[in-house]
């Protein structure tokens, strides 16, 4: 059973006679009957005719932006649905999340109603084409119905992203987080905005604009998307992220404890990391390998222009003044479904930077376990070689406090240990290796790595006496890895309760060596 996906019930503050819910969600703003949920100007304009919204005066064009009509509510993440009509001379524009209903047109975020019937593909802007975001976007197609003919219009707004679809058609894809800048568009042409879009109000009214044309308006519906999500949260050693029903699912750790068993000078690791059930699946620091940590990638013999060991072990290169420095964990996107994180570290020796790191993070529930997905980007300052080693790289290191085994695809491993100082004593490549524990207090659980097959070959040293999965690039033989060119690297952790679950370990690792 998958615990993260109960049936979502969205809480909804509703006004009677204001709009009507239905059981999907949907909340009526306009039955054809009143303007109950909604906000007039001092005007008083619009009003209700055969079923329709329109606007009742006198339409020369001489008044506009006087008397807009707004939702009594606000909208933050929703999925506006109404139905449009215009005549042949018409300007208008739906207002999305404003923020401030005296200044609207500067403070809120306009999808165009015109006609833009005649322009054809040529005349297609971001001022007066049906669906564009006004002064911002264009739309990619000219959707529009000609003048007396209804228009679907569909907006969805999600945290940054603004899509609109209108007759069935999406045309407009818009990232607000690339408006940057006041009064400049990502492309460089100007709009007339004080302040860069990114900073507007993700929260605020909707609106039908008064431009003082005709335009009518019927079937106004809309969908809250406001739901529970993954969260990162700070803590004394760095960022932990919760499921959306408040699980911690695993912390990325920024800061060494002051009082703390771990040898190694760098943390910059997932630990804990946690079980769906929330049992700890990986140790930090343990007696008889105090430079071990959770989740981590480092080597212990890195050549530059001078010899390095980020590792921890200190047997082959120097750890003096090497330390993998934390600079941001970020989280980039999070819904109820699974989260992205961006993290960057600089491998620093003394005060050099031999490599930067930017490590793209998702995590995810499928069925009954975690999916956790890492891609370390690997971008070397100085010509460096990550020397031929018997271990060293992604390594998890899992628990010890009960009984272990290892399994690949064809079902439980058995094989000698490799030896720590001979590559050649490794397990062979395959697709996945799993390190399951039977603990002494009657639970099991486990952590799986999957290899990607755009990595460079691998063995395995996965070691039972230290509870280690370490998929090692270097036993092979030595990697190059050339100033300025990033080395990729890609692992896929599944971590679960109970023993492993086969095959959706075999879904999920052809799942995603096929991305």
């Amino acid at each position: 059973m998958n615990i993260l996906k109960p049936i979502l019930t969205l809480v909804l503050l509703l006004v009677p006679l204001v709009a009507t819910a239905a059981e999907d969600g949907w909340v009526t703003l306009f039955d054809g009957k009143n303007l109950d949920a909604w906000t007039m100007g001092p005007n008083k304009t619009w009003a209700v005719e055969d079923g329709v919204i329109t606007l009742n005066r006198e339409m020369n064009g001489g008044l506009h932006n006087d008397d807009y009509l707004w939702t009594k509510e606000t909208y933050g993440n929703f999925v506006l649905e109404l139905e449009y009509k215009i005549p042949e001379r018409a300007n208008s524009g739906i207002f999305i999340r404003t923020a401030d209903l005296k200044d609207p047109v500067y403070t809120g975020i306009e999808v165009q109603v015109a006609n833009s019937f005649f322009f054809g593909r040529e005349g297609i802007s971001r001022g007066g084409t049906a669906g564009a975001i006004y002064d911002c976007v264009a739309p990619t197609k000219n959707t529009v119905k000609q003048p007396g003919e209804w228009n679907a219009c569909r907006v969805t707004c999600l945290d940054n992203k603004i899509v609109v679809e209108l007759n069935g058609q999406q045309i407009v894809d818009m990232d607000l987080d690339r408006w940057t800048t006041a009064g400049k568009n990502p492309d460089g042409t100007t709009n007339k905005f004080r302040n860069a879009l990114k900073d507007f109000a993700r929260t605020g009214h909707v609106g039908l604009q008064d431009h003082g044309r005709p335009v009518w308006y019927r079937n106004v519906r809309i969908k809250r998307l406001d739901k529970p999500a993954f969260t990162l949260v700070p803590d004394e050693f760095g960022k932990v992220l919760k499921a959306p029903d408040g699980r911690t699912v695993w912390r990325y750790m920024t800061k060494k404890p002051a009082k703390t068993n771990l040898s190694a000078n760098s943390v910059c690791c997932l630990y804990p990391v946690f079980t769906p059930s929330s049992q700890r699946a990986v140790d930090f620091a343990p007696g008889d390998h105090r430079h071990h940590r959770g989740v981590f990638l480092a080597w212990h013999f890195t050549e530059g222009q001078k010899p390095a060991d980020f590792w921890g072990w200190g047997e082959m290169a120097p750890t003096e003044g090497r330390v993998i420095k934390n600079k941001s964990v970020e989280l980039v996107a999070a819904d109820v479904e699974s989260a992205k994180l961006a993290v960057r570290n600089d491998w620093v020796i003394g005060t050099d930077v031999m490599i930067e790191e930017a490590l793209a993070v998702t995590t995810r529930q499928v069925e009954d376990v975690w999916v956790i997905d890492m891609t370390f980007e690997l971008t070397p300052k100085v010509d460096s070689t990550l020397k031929q080693t018997a271990f060293g790289g992604f390594c998890v290191k899992g628990r010890k406090e009960g009984k272990a085994y290892y399994t690949d695809p064809k079902g439980k491993v058995n094989r000698p240990d490799p030896h720590h100082l001979k590559p050649e004593t490794d397990w062979p490549g395959v697709d996945w290796y799993d390190y399951t524990i039977d603990m002494t207090d009657g639970k099991t659980l486990g952590v799986t790595v999957v290899d990607h097959p755009k990595n460079p070959p691998s063995t395995w040293h996965n070691l039972g006496p230290i509870a280690m999965v370490n998929p090692c690039i270097v036993a092979p033989g030595a990697v190059k890895l050339p100033a300025g060119k990033p080395l990729t690297l890609r692992y896929r952790l599944v971590v679960h309760d109970g023993p492993p679950p086969m095959e959706l370990l075999k879904k999920l690792s052809a799942e995603f060596r096929r991305q």
